[in-house]
């Protein structure tokens, strides 16, 4: 499974029967581009005036989504992690650092480095928490077996 950062552009109605063009961002975690493609124009072109959506898609390297259940955390946040771990062995060891991404939901930025430094708790290597920024994504739609279930004929 891939991380996929897609931008929808849509007409979308914002109250008073007034119409606006909005881009959206969205993460989608999918087989493919045709698949991250077909399920964010899935969720949005609900709320689409003028047709089908614009879909712009980037395969983003995240390693893992931290989510909350939380209603009021409305917010993604970007992390670095690095990683510090040893490589080779005797007088041929050296440090080696490694930078993982993560996205973490989360009301604010403190409560985002909370919720990120629990999932890393436990963790075999020494880490640094290098950023935390926050992103313009709304919202995130995991896949799931019955994606693939559904898609049987």
């Amino acid at each position: 499974m891939v991380y996929y950062e897609t931008k929808v552009s849509y007409s979308k109605e914002v109250g008073d029967g007034k119409f606006q063009s909005v881009k959206e961002a969205y993460l989608v975690r999918a087989l493919s581009y045709a698949d991250a493609e077909t399920r964010i124009l899935e969720q949005v072109s609900v709320y689409s005036h003028d047709g089908l959506p614009e879909c712009d898609i980037k395969k983003v390297k995240y390693v893992d989504v931290f989510r909350t259940d939380n209603p009021n955390a409305d917010k993604f946040y970007k992390a670095k992690v690095i990683y510090t771990t040893f490589d080779g062995d005797g007088e041929n060891m050296r440090e080696k650092k490694v930078a993982n991404l993560y996205l973490v939901q989360a009301w604010d930025i403190k409560s985002a480095l909370q919720l990120l430094e629990k999932n890393l708790v436990g963790t075999a290597s020494d880490y640094s928490i290098h950023t935390i920024s926050e992103t313009l994504i709304l919202d995130f739609y995991d896949f799931a077996i019955a994606d693939i279930n559904d898609a049987k004929p």
